[in-house]
Order: structure tokens, then C-alpha cells, then sequence
């Protein structure tokens, strides 16, 4: 079981993001008929640890397995989805991964992947290319530059 829930005030979620970073790009996607792009990960399952989850959700939606090289982040974000016009409260953990094996890189700088049904294209982007984009959640764009070598707490009220 996920541990997100819908209450009348809006939904939480407790999630887990990871950073795939080559050659000057970062991995980042987006879903069908959604404006915005984001870097891969899901939600937290009850009972599980983040890094586990962290792993699942890369081999869930990628068939790839990495290594979790540090957490970066603790993301509390508070924002309304578009969409769906509901609020959010969000706890997020973002990680630096590392692919165990490489083959992903053969895929090209733009794939998709259809997980169940829903369909994911995927892209490697450079810094200087993500400044041009709707990323979520916002800070990324301006923390991608430097990565802290010591977890580093954010909240986001949107």
C-alpha cells in the first residue's frame, strides 16, 4: 500500500526521486498530456524504506537497477495540481543514483516507456537546457548546479 491519502483538505503523499545524471544531462520525464516534466521516482509503500523504494520505482519504470550513491534532499512541497485541482502535501526524498548497468544510455536522448498503460517519455536534458522548461518541483533547476554533499532540507509553497 502507498502511503498517500485523500483527506477533504487535499491529498499527502510520501515519495522518493532520483537524480540519473550523464554526461552533463539529467534524466527527467514526463507523462502523457501533462504540461510539466519531472525526474523519475513514486511513491513510498508502507513498511518499506525510502532507498528500497527508490530502487523499485527506477525498475518499475525504467527495467534498470542503480546503485543509491547519497540523499540530496528532504523536499516538503506544498502545491495545487492543475489537473486535478487538488491540493498536496508532499514529502519527498531525493536521491544521486548511479546506473549499475549502462544500457539505458543506448536508448537515446528521448524514449518512451509504457508502464501499464501509462505512457512515459523520457529525455536527457543539460542544465542549461532545463533553465527553458516546466520543471517540477521548482527548485531543481537552481539546486542541479551545485548538488550538496550533505543532505539539505527545502520547502516549497506553491
Amino acid at each position: 500500500m502507498d502511503i498517500s491519502f485523500k483527506t477533504p483538505e487535499g491529498r499527502f503523499n510520501y515519495r522518493v526521486a532520483g537524480l540519473l545524471i550523464h554526461d552533463g544531462k539529467l534524466l527527467i520525464m514526463q507523462d502523457e498530456n501533462q504540461p510539466y516534466y519531472y525526474v523519475p521516482g513514486g511513491r513510498v509503500m508502507l513498511h518499506e524504506k525510502s532507498v528500497d523504494a527508490m530502487k523499485r520505482e527506477v525498475e518499475e519504470e525504467l527495467s534498470a537497477e542503480v546503485n543509491i550513491k547519497r540523499m540530496l534532499w528532504v523536499n516538503e512541497n506544498f502545491f495545487n495540481e492543475e489537473r486535478l485541482n487538488e491540493q498536496f502535501h508532499e514529502i519527498c526524498f531525493f536521491y544521486l543514483l548511479e546506473l549499475k548497468d549502462p544500457e539505458i544510455l543506448n536508448r537515446g536522448e528521448e524514449f518512451i516507456i509504457n508502464e501499464d498503460g501509462k505512457i512515459h517519455t523520457y529525455y536527457w536534458k543539460s542544465f542549461e537546457q532545463l533553465k527553458d522548461i516546466q520543471l517540477y518541483p521548482l527548485f531543481l533547476k537552481e539546486k542541479m548546479m551545485e548538488l550538496p554533499l550533505s543532505i539539505d532540507h527545502l520547502v516549497e509553497i506553491k
